[in-house]
């Protein structure tokens, strides 16, 4: 499967190859004719997820940060730590002007296109950029919608109303319960029932 997402290549370089290739795998990110493309379904960027210091060649290493607003809709933050020349992105689609990538993170919107895109684009070669604009074929392109709150709050926490499961607190409640009551009766046995009464008890 790696090698088929476009990182043979980090393959063939042994294990640290293998650990970038695992990392590029978890968001979605592969290289793939001269960019490196974040190909994700938008509707799963339900919770905020960073990638740091993806090897994007020799010398340069890119930072991709997708983070959940407050107005519950996603939004791609990218940076780069060093570069050896210039980077540039764009969002699905590449309709907009390509962005110079640097040291302090550039925001980009997901957006949802029909067909189902990459929703961002990555490459130091600023022509091929430009082409992507005319190469990516796209009906309609628009801002992915926001999340529901139940949604962000179920792969939160686990609970559609936000916190722990109420049987978590159940759990925990009995348990206190029970242990106080353990401990009550050491005390009562120790310090408050005569020697008849604490043979009895033991019995």
């Amino acid at each position: 499967n790696l090698e088929k997402n476009g990182c043979h290549n980090l393959i063939k370089a042994g294990a640290d190859g293998v650990i970038q290739a695992m990392v590029l795998s978890l968001p979605g990110l592969k290289f793939s004719n001269h960019h490196l493309e974040l190909n994700v379904h938008p509707k799963e960027l339900h919770r905020d997820l960073t990638v740091r210091r993806v090897n994007y060649g020799n010398e340069t290493h890119v930072n991709i940060s997708l983070n959940v607003m407050e107005d519950n809709r996603a939004a791609i933050f990218v940076s780069l730590d060093k570069r050896n020349r210039d980077y540039y992105a764009c969002d699905a689609g590449c309709l907009d002007p390509p962005v110079k990538l640097g040291l302090t993170p550039q925001q980009f919107p997901v957006k949802l296109t029909e067909p189902v895109t990459s929703i961002l684009y990555v490459t130091a070669d600023h022509e091929h950029m430009n082409d992507l604009k005319h190469t990516i074929h796209v009906v309609e392109v628009g801002e992915a919608p926001a999340h529901e709150q139940h949604v962000l709050e179920l792969h939160r926490t686990g609970a559609r109303l936000g916190g722990l499961h109420p049987l978590f607190w159940f759990s925990i409640a009995t348990i206190i319960v029970i242990f106080h009551l353990f401990l009550f009766r050491l005390i009562y046995n120790e310090y408050c029932a005569g020697p008849n009464e604490k043979y009895r008890i033991r019995l």
